[in-house]
């Protein structure tokens, strides 16, 4: 997930799902630093190009960005690159747009290359895999399939097994 830190409206529900998350969470949040990087990100904290240089993520709905949301996002069929279209030119429709999938670890991984200025820096949640097993449950249940194959472990077994020698 990507948010902005002087967005308290966008940021506390990023931090908020990234905590109820089952599992490890990934953040970035674009922060200012005077000291190494003073004003990187004034392009996109700016109300005034915001519309402009922001694409806000939301599951299910359409790649859109810009005044009145009129930009948006669509696969090159021939490139199969994203390419930024404005909706009513050319005959583009809304439903010519890609559609955010957060659980589409591709389109994540398209997301998180876009830069300025040529794309609008996406926000929100770029990527969520609710289904999978954290991390810990799967070494529980490991730990429970081991047990039930080769019965309770004996520490003072385990530590005498194996090559061994002994110190004198």
């Amino acid at each position: 997930a990507r948010t902005i830190d002087t967005e308290a409206k966008h940021l506390a529900p990023v931090l908020g799902r990234a905590h109820d998350h089952k599992g490890t969470s990934f953040v970035e949040i674009y922060q200012n630093c005077p000291v190494y990087n003073d004003g990187i990100f004034d392009q996109i904290k700016d109300k005034k190009t915001a519309a402009d240089t922001r694409l806000v993520l939301e599951h299910g709905k359409p790649l859109t960005f810009g005044v009145e949301e009129r930009k948006g996002l669509r696969l090159n069929a021939k490139t199969l690159l994203l390419e930024i279209v404005t909706i009513g030119d050319d005959g583009v429709t809304i439903d010519d747009l890609v559609v955010h999938d957060e659980t589409n670890k591709v389109l994540a991984q398209m997301l998180a290359g876009l830069k300025l200025p040529e794309f609008p820096e996406p926000i929100g949640v770029l990527y969520c895999e609710s289904t999978a097993p954290s991390y810990t449950d799967d070494v529980y249940q490991q730990r429970i399939v081991v047990r039930e194959a080769k019965g309770p472990a004996d520490i003072n077994d385990l530590l005498r097994s194996g090559h061994t020698w002994t110190v004198s």
